[in-house]
């Protein structure tokens, strides 16, 4: 786009201010000069200010006197008198108006913004004269003195003798819409400086065949609705002709005039009805906004906009019309019945608008408009006839005693108890009739038509106008309380209220209040509520270091602005390869915050991994070290965490998003040897935590953080605890492979909350079985529950509640969910459950009928939960993420889960096994899960895994064993004989596996059996078992220590000899291995041995000194 250049006669006044801010600067040596800039306050002496005065008068060329700067010692109203000229007295000088100072006052409280700007455009089909329309715009401006008039500290009004409306034309021939969307927005949105009129300006855009757009921009100190019809009125006439006639179009009514003024009466009588009308009146209305509310009010704001028809509108209009109320009371009433269907308030203060003007002001430009606080007090069981009756009744007496100013009457009956309101009134309304306003020149008409500056006058302002092509109804409201869906659900239900209402106006108004709404409210502003809250209450704990609700929500701010400025927008998902920690809980909070996803990345698997699941999902990184940087280097940018936090960018607000935006991104396992990325909406994480109903969180709550960032499990944690204000504790990797230590982490850290997977929940059962005697919920699931382990687990010392959580990964973490009790022991079943609140499971057989009671099929699952599918993989999408044929309304889906389960009583479920995962024997169609049961149930079993493997002689059945070594008697060895024996008295003969011992089942790093490292341990192991540890050869003779810590070595490698330079990673040990082995010395010697420092030097000496330095506290 181009602009072409004013005429220099338009720049004198702007010339002038900038050569008299010279001259300050260098007598002062000031780098700025601002209006409130006070001579004499910023050093200016009797001397100084004679040497100014005379550069002054050397400057104007007007003999003024030489004491000026006392007269005017600030820099505004100096400037303004000298742009005045050299008329007798100078320019006028006056104190402002009531209605003048309110705004003033806003101004000074939100000084910058365009809260107060009227702006206006007018679309035309040809082109349009600039030359013209830069001469009407002068004489306008000489014709009013409104127009002429500056605004400067202390409160005072001056007016210049002449001013020049700025005209800008811009060439926007062959430019996008959302370009001159940007040009208009930055037109009407950018300030004034008050004091230099005119506070009007103009903006014509030459679109070429697309026509042009005009765009006018005025101060409300200047202008009212009654002024901008004036204005239009003239501007019309000025263009078309270019001579002064006042025709008979000035009398027309105007738009601007929503209440008629009436003769004041005594001002005493006038107040005292406004003390008996307010007196006791609420201090605040019932809005269902979304947001946390700021200790102050703002006044950013957006608008929501619904185009009623005329049928519409007589619907709502009729009983009105038959109470004779003007269409501007008529309006007033179908607001008041909205408010009370959606804040359920029926003592409500409502402003609006009244003229001020007097005959003399009839065809005067300028700011005649104040504000009047109309109390409505609605009764139980009033109908919406009532309303209308009560509006006349309250709107005809306010308007008898309307000459008291808004602002005494703030003083009169204000509370200061809540400052993060507005006084009096929160919300208000105008009404506009523009049907016959617009502009019409050289043959083409152009409607008027507002536009938005981004501003909030109130929490919520309702605009009504009545056009040619119907009625627009726009809810403007303040961003600082509202997301744009929040407030478009609450425009939405308030117009369908008001329908429902005036449909039958002589019916009860129903009790609607703010039941009525669902408004979304997604996790991150949950979060930054708790921390606008309670700022000071710990959000994350990680060993000593916490942080604070406050600083959580203000690096995450951080953060999210860093992010912006680089680029990230609403929708772009971002890497977080990070282990847990407050780092990744910040970052990806930040995340949130921006508008973004994030994407938690497993810093433990391969760096090719990584790299290809980054490469596949994201486009962006945050990282915590150079070296990740680097690994990601060719590959998305990559985000320092570290300079993000110490940018120089302004925190920034949580940005509004909807339940369809996407929240995270996560990878699984695919089938195709390569990670799915599952893409989980907002929607699907509130529905998780806090919504469900399964285990509630809150601020007294400390929930444990034990799962990888990556497993989707993290989203329950983390979310969970931030979301109902409590505390997330983090757990280190260590904690996790030690039970000993695990029961301290509990014990210590009180933790109330903690979810497992089966694995792990095994694993402490059988070293720990009391560790979770003091939590309020035990969550588990990933895998089948061990029944043997549950049994266990309440026998001991149980915690409040146990739940078990089913769901995959695509139905963002639960699906169903089950409490378990005692009873389901006893009868041998623990059900999966029933599904969450707004969730969905059937259970489907092959030609996708449902089963009933008794009978197997697949499961399907659906409701907010579900992901919307797989990232870039529309085809496995499809076959995954199937249509819900029994949904009430169309487009929804379900979710293949792949699990065969059993249909209980009570639309319960009971896992039987992996469809995927059934398999042939010599003809036979074999359920492995049945097996793996089998399996579990013989006496010496502690956990196992059945897999099947395809040989030469047909598909070869592995069970893979771990034994019970949890006993008297830790050293046991299973008794295979004695396992298969058993099996042979429950098996047919083809279903019995070849049973392969190990040590402990290993677990990937989401908890779940490992199935790749059992099959490779395999290679290595025999089958039937291991033979009891022979003889040690410890290193000391005689010595108990050294004995005992041999043993249990060989007992876990089952290894009959070890050496004290014995590698344990080269012996076959790994993590899960080293885990049973420091559990078992700790049971035997009760030491405790971090896994850290054992994989420091991971031999048999290094081992045998670290347990002799715990035996003496340090020392050898």
């Amino acid at each position: 786009m181009s602009e072409r250049p004013t005429p220099a006669g338009t720049r004198s006044v702007a010339e002038l201010r900038e050569a008299v801010a010279a001259i300050w600067r260098n007598a002062l040596g000031l780098d700025d000069v601002r209006d409130d800039c006070n001579f004499f306050d910023e050093g200016g002496d009797s001397v100084l200010s004679v040497e100014v005065a005379i550069s002054l008068r050397e400057l104007t060329g007007q003999e003024f006197e030489l004491d000026i700067l006392y007269e005017y010692p600030e820099f505004g109203a100096l400037s303004a008198a000298l742009s005045a000229g050299p008329d007798e007295g100078g320019p006028e000088t006056r104190e402002l108006t009531a209605a003048e100072e309110r705004l003033w006052t806003a101004e000074q409280l939100h000084p910058g913004s365009a809260v107060y700007h009227l702006a206006v455009r007018y679309r035309f089909p040809g082109g349009l004269d600039v030359i013209r329309l830069r001469a009407a715009l002068d004489t306008l401006a000489a014709r009013h003195e409104a127009l002429r008039r500056g605004f400067v500290k202390p409160a005072l009004s001056l007016t210049a003798r002449k001013a020049s409306v700025a005209c800008r034309w811009v060439d926007a021939r062959g430019v996008s819409d959302e370009s001159v969307r940007e040009l208009v927005d930055t037109e009407v949105r950018t300030p004034f400086d008050l004091g230099r009129p005119p506070l009007l300006r103009a903006l014509a855009v030459d679109r070429g065949d697309a026509g042009s757009e005009l765009v006018l921009t005025v101060h409300h100190l200047v202008c009212d609705g009654v002024s901008l019809d004036l204005l239009e009125t003239q501007l019309q006439q000025l263009y078309e002709d270019g001579s002064g006639s006042e025709g008979t179009e000035w009398e027309r009514e105007s738009a601007g005039r929503q209440a008629m003024s009436v003769r004041p009466r005594d001002a005493g009588a006038a107040l005292d009805h406004w003390r008996n009308m307010l007196a006791g009146c609420p201090g605040a209305l019932s809005l269902p906004h979304d947001l946390a509310r700021p200790a102050r009010p703002g006044v950013k704001g957006a608008a929501h906009r619904i185009l009623l028809t005329d049928e519409q509108v007589s619907t709502i209009l009729s009983s009105a019309e038959e109470e004779r109320l003007s269409p501007f009371m008529a309006w007033v009433a179908v607001y008041v019945t909205g408010l009370i269907a959606v804040t359920g308030d029926r003592d409500l203060v409502l402003a609006v608008p009244a003229s001020s003007r007097g005959p003399a002001q009839a065809g005067e430009v300028g700011m005649f408009v104040d504000t009047l606080p109309l109390r409505f007090t609605v009764r139980p069981g009033a109908t919406a006839r009532d309303v209308v009756r009560l509006v006349r009744r309250v709107v005809t007496g306010a308007l008898a005693h309307q000459q008291v100013p808004f602002q005494t009457l703030v003083e009169e009956v204000r509370s200061d108890a809540d400052r993060s309101r507005a006084p009096l009134a929160q919300t208000a309304l105008t009404y506009m009739d523009t049907t016959r306003c617009g502009l019409r020149w050289d043959g083409h008409s152009a409607e008027r038509e507002q536009i938005g500056t981004g501003t909030a006058k109130y929490e919520v302002l309702w605009l009504v106008t009545r056009t040619g092509r119907g009625t627009v109804c726009e809810l403007e409201y303040s961003t600082d309380l509202f997301t744009d869906e929040a407030a478009a659900a609450l425009h939405r239900r308030m117009v369908a209220a008001v329908g429902e209402a005036f449909a039958q106006p002589d019916a009860p108004l129903p009790e609607c209040g703010t039941d009525a709404l669902d408004v979304f409210v997604p996790i991150h502003e949950r979060v930054h509520r708790r921390a606008v809250e309670h700022p000071g209450a710990v959000a994350v704990r990680h060993g000593r270091t916490t942080l604070t609700y406050g600083e959580l929500d203000r690096r995450a701010s951080v953060v999210a602005a860093g992010l912006r400025t680089a680029g990230i927008a609403r929708g772009v998902v971002v890497a977080v390869p990070m282990e847990r920690g407050i780092a990744s809980v910040t970052t990806c909070l930040g995340i949130l915050y921006a508008g973004a996803a994030y994407l938690p990345v497993d810093i433990a698997q391969p760096a090719e991994r990584t790299r290809h699941i980054v490469r596949t999902a994201a486009t962006a990184a945050v990282v915590t070290d150079d070296a990740a940087a680097e690994l990601l280097a060719e590959v998305v940018p990559a985000h320092l965490l570290e300079k993000l936090l110490v940018t120089d960018e302004a925190p920034v607000a949580p940005a509004a998003v909807t339940g369809a935006d996407v929240a995270y991104v996560i990878c699984t396992s695919g089938s195709t040897g390569r990670p799915k990325a599952v893409v989980v909406p907002h929607r699907a994480v509130v529905r998780l935590v806090p919504d469900a109903d399964f285990v509630t969180f809150d601020p007294a709550d400390r929930v444990a953080h034990v799962s990888n960032p990556a497993f989707d499990a993290a989203t329950l944690e983390i979310w969970g605890a931030l979301a109902g204000g409590g505390t997330l504790v983090v757990a280190d990797r260590d904690v996790l492979l030690s039970p000993r230590r695990m029961r301290s982490f509990l014990t210590d850290e009180r933790i109330s909350v903690m979810f497992l997977t089966v694995t792990l929940l095994n694993q402490m059962v059988d070293f720990a079985p009391d560790a979770f005697r003091d939590l309020r919920v035990l969550l588990f699931g990933g895998e089948k529950h061990d029944a043997r382990r549950l049994g266990k687990l309440f026998a001991a010392a149980p915690p409040a509640a146990v739940v078990n959580g089913y769901g995959p990964t695509e139905n963002t973490t639960f699906s169903t969910t089950h409490r378990v009790t005692a009873e389901d022991l006893t009868e041998g079943v623990v059900p999966l459950g029933r599904p969450l609140p707004r969730s969905t499971a059937y259970v489907l057989d092959a030609s996708g009928q449902r089963v009933g009671a008794g009978g197997t099929g697949e499961l399907y699952v659906g409701g907010e939960g579900l992901a919307h599918g797989y990232l870039d993989a529309p085809a496995q999408t499809a076959a995954a993420f199937v249509p819900d044929p029994f949904a009430a309304r169309p487009g929804q889906r379900l979710y293949r889960t792949g699990d065969q389960v059993r249909v209980l009583p009570g639309e319960r479920y009971e896992y039987v096994g992996r469809l995927d995962d059934q398999v042939k024997v010599r003809g036979h169609r074999v359920e492995l899960a049945e097996i793996e049961a089998a399996v579990r149930r013989q006496n010496g079993v502690a956990d196992a895994v059945v897999h099947a493997r395809p040989t030469d002689d047909g598909m070869e059945i592995i069970a893979f064993v771990a034994p019970d070594t949890a006993g008297d008697k830790p050293e046991a060895a299973l008794d295979v004989t004695a396992l298969g024996d058993g099996l042979r008295s429950e098996l047919p003969q083809y279903m019995l596996p070849t049973v392969i011992v190990v040590d402990r089942i290993p677990v990937t790093a989401n908890g779940k059996a490992d199935r790749e490292a059992l099959l490779s341990a395999s290679a290595e192991a025999g089958a039937g078992g291991c033979a009891p540890a022979e003889s040690a050869d410890p290193s000391r003779d005689g010595d108990p220590v050294d004995s005992t810590v041999t043993a249990l070595w060989q007992e876990v490698l089952g290894t009959g000899s070890a050496r004290p330079a014995d590698n344990f990673l080269n012996a076959g040990g790994h993590s899960i291995k080293a885990m049973r082995l420091l559990a078992l010395l700790g049971e035997e010697l009760d030491v405790t041995v971090d896994l850290v420092d054992f994989f420091e030097n991971p031999t048999l000496r290094g081992l045998t000194t670290l347990v002799r330095q715990e035996l003496t506290g340090g020392g050898l």
